[in-house]
């Protein structure tokens, strides 16, 4: 049982943080634009942050960051894919989720020793 990753916590929040804050400032313009794909468009990258958020702060195992990566991996991939529109601004919440998890791995590795604060 390895414990959270405080660092993979805090840049997973600053992702779905990211998201959201980009979905409010480009939401309108692509509701006026496209309607209901607005939802969709925003709704698939809030909810793999959320999801990873989610998974990295409350589970203790090593399967956590393996999680998180199938989710960043998916975020980027969504992010590449509707490029063309705004969703190139959904480019840095997908890479903060790859951070997040390659601290994650490292942070919950097996043989890892937490240095003495004295």
């Amino acid at each position: 049982m390895a414990p959270s990753s405080p660092g993979a916590c805090g840049l997973t929040a600053v992702s779905l943080v990211g998201v959201l804050g980009y979905a409010a400032w480009q939401g309108p313009a692509v509701w006026a634009d496209g309607g209901s794909v607005a939802l969709l468009l925003f709704g698939v990258p809030t909810a793999f942050a959320a999801v990873a958020l989610w998974f990295e702060c409350a589970s203790r195992t090593m399967l956590a960051p393996a999680v998180v990566s199938v989710l960043a991996v998916a975020s980027l991939v969504w992010s590449l894919v509707t490029a063309l529109g705004v969703g190139f601004g959904l480019l840095v919440p997908a890479l903060l989720l790859v951070v997040a998890a390659m601290i994650s791995w490292v942070d919950r590795r097996p043989g890892r020793t937490i240095p003495s604060r004295n």
